[in-house]
């Protein structure tokens, strides 16, 4: 019984994954009637289904996902809000295709660029870049989901 109830659970989550809108529909298309395949019946506490909309509602507040960008601008004075501008006006035009984010988190201007899954992803632009920008440093930031490649 045990073994039945937890492949089911890993079935729902499975299905969520696979981009399901709610978890109505995931429960619904397990204990779909499929002729001559018999009959699934689920009984659970209806707190499972607000748990899992909650986390769906969230996930559409903030799309994106954990991960890494490099930093190739960092610093506070009065010329940092300036040179943020020029080096990531620079970086679009010398490397067009790379995403680019300005951010002023006070008192620091900061330029960071991609949107890498892993820190190995970031690493292969990152020695790229450290001739151009030799104080790139990697971060772990919420990043934009990249493409799939």
């Amino acid at each position: 019984m045990k073994r039945i109830l937890i492949s089911l659970v890993f079935t729902c989550v499975s299905l969520m994954l696979l981009g399901q809108k709610n978890s109505s529909d995931v429960l619904v298309l397990i204990q779909k009637n499929v002729p001559n395949q018999g009959r699934i019946t689920i009984h659970q506490d209806p707190q499972i289904e607000h748990i899992f909309n909650l986390d769906i509602l969230q996930s559409a507040r903030q799309p994106g996902m954990h991960g890494f960008r490099i930093r190739i601008y960092f610093d506070l004075g009065q010329k940092s809000r300036k040179q943020s501008e020029d080096v990531a006006t620079d970086f679009m035009t010398n490397h067009p295709g790379i995403s680019v984010y300005r951010a002023y988190t006070s008192p620091y201007y900061k330029v960071s660029v991609g949107d890498f899954r892993t820190r190995d992803n970031a690493l292969k632009l990152y020695h790229q870049l450290l001739k151009e920008y030799p104080k790139a440093f990697i971060v772990p930031e919420w990043i934009n989901f990249p493409p799939l490649e």
